[in-house]
């Protein structure tokens, strides 16, 4: 139950910090935005009677980084104050 909360809530603080960094692109914070990807673009195969897509790709940024770490700070403190 605690591994799970902390990695849901670490996710959820790279999905969020991604997005702030991404949305602060423009602005005097664009260094929040400063990142890179990761994967390969959708490959599309066909073979006649069905067609299958594979592709995967993971954007990281400064931003992500730093909701990653605040998120997992606080999953370490909610896990210590709920004592599991």
């Amino acid at each position: 139950m605690r591994r799970t909360l902390i990695l849901i809530l670490c996710l959820l603080g790279l999905i969020v910090g991604v997005f702030v960094g991404q949305a602060c692109a423009g602005t005097q914070f664009n260094w929040l935005a400063l990142g890179g990807q990761i994967g390969f673009d959708p490959f599309v195969m066909n073979l006649g009677v069905m067609t299958l897509t594979l592709g995967f790709k993971c954007i990281i940024n400064i931003g992500g980084v730093i909701g990653l770490v605040l998120f997992a700070v606080l999953a370490k403190w909610i896990t210590g104050w709920l004592k599991i």
